[in-house]
């Protein structure tokens, strides 16, 4: 197919009237369409039921009684970091503080100045 052909096919298409279905056709396609739609079940009457109370386990309560699951978690990140720096030997950590805690430094701000302070 070449563009002569697909010019020939678009005009034809532009010419030909639109197809509409009738009026009748379409009614009965949405007489079809509610036919099929589920139908509403009639409400039945429920009484109401009270929620039965139940106490907060010993876990909830214990969490409670400390501020909440996140102070919990807090505590407990704090315990387990604790007994990894008692367990090891603080020596040892050397690797994670290195960055933090380095020895000073010296930088020179001027290096250039160094050939007129030599002696000679």
């Amino acid at each position: 197919m070449n563009d002569r052909d697909l010019d020939r096919l678009l005009a034809e298409a532009r010419t030909t009237p639109a197809l509409t279905p009738s009026d009748d056709f379409l009614s009965r396609v949405l007489a079809d369409a509610l036919a099929e739609q589920p139908r509403m079940a009639a409400a039945v009457p429920v009484a109401p039921q009270a929620a039965p109370q139940r106490r907060p386990g010993l876990w909830a309560a214990l969490s409670a009684s400390f501020g909440g699951a996140g102070l919990v978690a807090g505590l407990g990140c704090a315990a387990m970091i604790g007994l990894a720096v008692g367990y090891n030997n603080p020596s040892a950590l050397t690797w994670l503080t290195d960055d933090y805690l380095s020895t000073a430094s010296g930088i020179e701000l001027v290096p250039a100045a160094d050939i007129f302070m030599t002696e000679g």
